[in-house]
């Protein structure tokens, strides 16, 4: 198996690990080393709690997109195997960041309480 392949496998097999970790042991409290930490998401405990359970799901699902692109990547005999693998990492984490901030927006207002249900 070739480097190239190896690190396809790899980065896959990663990002799940890491999908899998932060979707089971999201961070309890707000801090500035782990978790989804935006100006939004740590405006207050329950915010905190929203934003991270909501990026763990996306970043699971970007997660297997980067296993699933790795694998078919492994079929085909194309240049950039790893860039193209690193390209829907990239473009993956930036829709899970726009998703959850969507959701934070329909959930709380702008001073961080949430929304009423009417």
């Amino acid at each position: 198996m070739s480097v190239e392949n190896s690190a396809l496998l790899f980065q896959g097999i990663l990002f799940l690990v890491l999908g899998f970790y932060y979707l089971k042991r999201p961070p309890k409290k707000i801090n500035h080393w782990y978790g989804y930490r935006t100006r939004r998401s740590m405006a207050n405990q329950e915010i905190w709690d929203f934003a991270n359970r909501q990026s763990a799901k996306d970043f699971w699902h970007v997660a297997i997109a980067v296993m699933l692109t790795g694998l078919v990547l492994l079929v085909f005999d194309i240049p950039f195997k790893v860039l193209i693998q690193v390209a829907v990492l990239l473009i993956g984490l930036a829709i899970s960041v726009w998703h959850t901030e969507k959701e934070i927006s329909k959930r709380f207002d702008k001073n961080g309480n949430k929304k009423s249900k009417t």
